[in-house]
Order: structure tokens, then C-alpha cells, then sequence
């Protein structure tokens, strides 16, 4: 998995690079694929970059893109690939994205490696199961809060403006009484790695892709952190929720998502 890591690291910096390249720049388009879900060409001009890097490296792979690319193989290792997290904030200058990488290996069933790169800040996570995670080379940890009173949290809110959000409105209600705080930054897989780093104590969100998590969700466990479903159950990254947090707190953020809402959620 060494071998795997260091390429991933690779790619997702060399795209990383060809994003930064674009941001705040007349020549990034962007384009709808619905009123609030946005595209622009840097995503794909990213996502051709890793997805044409992976095949020519490991043909015998298979590789799933958010943006489409595609190339299904018997072979052990997945590669979930999203070129570019935080669309939304990049078409609006803002400078919370990403390139996340994970590879899962399928005979295990779970991510064996991770990597998430923000170049506008230059910080790059990385993640190997068994081997911790770093943060630009230097091993992180989560937060020691045990107090979700106290506790800093994340959440996200679906493309889709009907039940899926009116859910996530009443979780955010639930939760909002009884914490220090909670930020939408826009980018789960830049929320994952808060949380992994101590920055963020916990992190919420369904209606999630594998390609949003896969990397993420490993980091937060190397550092130390508990990710599952809403409910408690395993991680699943074809499973569209996670709920990763300090470990401390875990319990108790389970038992405001697993409780009817009394604010509005379904």
C-alpha cells in the first residue's frame, strides 16, 4: 500500500496545483447540473488528470470519479476519486476545496489509504491504515473534548431541497442547543480532516458519495477518531452517511441523530 499512497499523494498535488491554477480565474466556466449542484471545467480537467494517471499506473484497478469517469476491473482496489470537493465554494472564490483520493480494497473491505489535498492552503492529509495520518508530514490527532457541551462541530446540507434537507435542518436544530458551536465549511472531505487534526470535535452528514468520504473517513480513524453511521453501525462508504467525531463525544452525538427530531427533521 506504500506504493499506493506516494502515487496518490502525487496526483492529488499535481491536480491540486492544475485547480489552484484556475481559482479566482476568467478561465474556470462553470456550469449546472441543477439550480444548486454546480460543475466547472477545473473538475474536469482534474478529475481527466487522476482518472488517465490511475489507468496508465494500474490498468488492473477499478476507478469510480464523481464526475463520471469510470473503469470497472476484477481487481482487488478501488480507487474513489473526487477531483474537486467544495465546487460550490471554488465557483465562488472561496478557498475551501479539495482533491480527495481513497483507495479500498475490496478483499478487506474497507480503505486501506487516504489522501486529501488543499492547495490553496497547501495542507495535505494523508492516511495509511495501520500508519496513522499526518498532516503535510507531521502525525496528527483529534481533539480531547469529552464534553459535547463544549465540542465544535460540522455539518452539510444536500443539493436536493426536500426531505434530505429538511432532515439535516432538524439534526442541525438538535444539536444546536446543546454544543459550543457548528460550521458549514462546504467540503466533507475537508471536514473529515478537521476533525482529524482537532480542529472540528465532530462532523455530520448524510446524502454523501464514496468519493466524499473514503479518504476522509480513514484519516479521522488513523488519527484516533471514531467514524460509523448515524446509528452507531459500521462505515460504509457506499453508504450515503457518516458520522466521524473525537470518539469521546461519538456516543452522544449518536443519540441526538438516532432520536426523533423535534425541530422540523422527517
Amino acid at each position: 500500500m506504500n506504493e499506493l499512497i506516494d502515487f496518490a499523494t502525487e496526483i492529488s498535488m499535481e491536480a491540486g496545483e492544475l485547480l489552484l491554477d484556475g481559482f479566482r480565474n476568467s478561465r474556470t466556466v462553470v456550469s449546472y447540473k441543477s439550480r444548486t449542484d454546480l460543475v466547472t471545467n477545473m473538475d474536469r480537467a482534474s478529475e481527466k488528470l487522476i482518472f488517465d494517471s490511475i489507468r496508465r499506473k494500474f490498468p488492473d484497478h477499478t476507478v469510480i470519479a464523481e464526475e463520471g469517469s469510470r473503469s470497472d476491473s476484477g481487481g482487488d482496489i478501488v480507487w474513489y476519486v473526487d477531483p474537486l470537493d467544495g465546487t460550490n465554494n471554488y465557483a465562488h472564490g472561496l478557498p475551501f476545496f479539495c482533491v480527495s483520493i481513497g483507495v479500498f480494497s475490496k478483499s478487506n473491505g474497507r480503505v486501506e489509504a487516504g489522501v486529501v489535498y488543499n492547495p490553496f492552503l497547501d495542507e495535505l492529509f494523508t492516511a495509511l491504515r495501520g500508519g496513522g495520518a499526518s498532516l503535510n508530514g507531521r502525525q496528527i490527532g483529534v481533539s480531547a473534548i469529552g464534553d459535547i457541551g463544549i465540542s465544535m462541530l460540522a455539518t452539510g446540507f444536500p443539493y436536493d431541497r426536500t426531505g434530505p434537507l429538511r432532515k439535516n435542518l432538524g439534526h442541525f436544530n438538535d444539536f444546536m442547543p446543546l454544543i459550543q458551536g457548528i460550521r458549514r465549511l462546504g467540503a466533507a472531505a475537508i471536514d473529515l480532516c478537521y476533525v482529524a487534526c482537532g480542529r472540528l470535535d465532530g462532523f455530520w452528514e448524510g446524502n454523501l458519495k464514496p468519493w466524499d468520504t473514503a479518504a476522509g473517513t480513514l484519516i479521522v480513524e488513523e488519527a484516533g477518531g471514531t467514524v460509523s453511521r448515524y446509528d452507531g453501525s459500521s462505515y460504509d462508504p457506499e453508504y450515503p452517511e457518516v458520522l466521524a467525531s473525537n470518539g469521546k463525544i461519538h456516543g452522544a452525538m449518536i443519540g441526538v441523530l438516532s432520536r426523533p427530531s423535534m425541530n422540523g427533521g422527517e
